[in-house]
């Protein structure tokens, strides 16, 4: 089990599917070749088919139009310390979540600091961090007064903040990271999911370097190679130098091509 933290925030890698490169091996041979599909796995299980053939057919294989395989392989994580805004994002994903309100389900309240994330711009504004903590001391007593006057914790936690901490256990396959990463290790996405995003992708590179040059912002090498953003987004980014915008390789294709049918004529 691997942890990655560099904020509150933490992704722990719990574990995946029966070892993923065997499973994408074997479903883009299975797919290719005519041989049975049980010798096939029977090779692989035996060592006659050795991992590092497996690796090296993944790994120039995993940027193929065919997709399925990548569906199979499955990777699970727990998040803790992650808001419930932040949490609610996954009801909107392909990813199949477990969402353990550790407040309302598992805790009682005793203080101000197990109760909200603090967003960082909070932190920066003395004044508005203030009236921000003696706000939570105040949600936490009330939520306490709540289940001492022995109202159940479900409606108590009605007074409680949509930035409440919870943990998360997520599950997805590997194309629904490939796409979930593609969009939110982007500088434009919420901090809390770009953060969780980035420890994934850093989970990732550590137990499956293979599998890992596979992932990335969109707009990186192994990725699209561009930015489909807003302009004005686009701009703003530390990558943008670096990396063109969709539509100046439109303009660029256009150019070429009228210069191509000029030629013709």
């Amino acid at each position: 089990m691997n942890k990655s933290s560099t904020a509150n925030l933490n992704v722990t890698f719990l574990g995946c599917s029966k070892d993923p490169i065997e499973i994408l091996y074997s479903s883009s041979k299975i797919r290719q070749s005519p041989d049975d599909a049980a010798k096939i796995w029977q090779q692989i299980q035996s060592g006659e088919i050795t991992r590092e053939a497996m690796v090296n057919y993944a790994a120039k294989n995993l940027g193929s139009n065919y997709q399925t395989p990548l569906k199979q392989a499955q990777f699970l994580f727990v998040v803790d310390n992650i808001s419930q805004i932040g949490s609610s994002y996954f009801n909107r994903q392909q990813i199949e979540s477990d969402k353990n309100n550790i407040a309302q389900s598992y805790l009682e309240l005793q203080n101000k600091d197990q109760t909200a994330v603090t967003p960082p711009s909070f932190q920066v504004n003395p004044e508005l961090l203030e009236k921000w903590s003696n706000l939570q001391t105040d949600i936490v007593a009330f939520y306490n007064y709540c289940r001492d006057q022995g109202v159940e914790a479900d409606d108590a936690g009605f007074a409680l903040p949509r930035g409440l901490r919870c943990r998360e256990q997520i599950s997805m396959s590997f194309q629904t990271m490939q796409r979930f990463l593609d969009q939110k290790m982007c500088e434009k996405i919420q901090w809390e999911i770009n953060e969780l995003s980035w420890q994934i992708f850093q989970i990732m590179k550590k137990e499956f370097p293979t599998l890992a040059k596979r992932l990335g912002i969109k707009c990186w090498e192994n990725r699209n190679l561009f930015c489909d953003e807003p302009h004005q987004i686009y701009e703003s980014c530390k990558w943008h130098r670096s990396r063109p915008h969709k539509d100046d390789l439109n303009s660029l294709w256009a150019r070429e091509n009228n210069l191509t049918s000029q030629a013709v004529m």
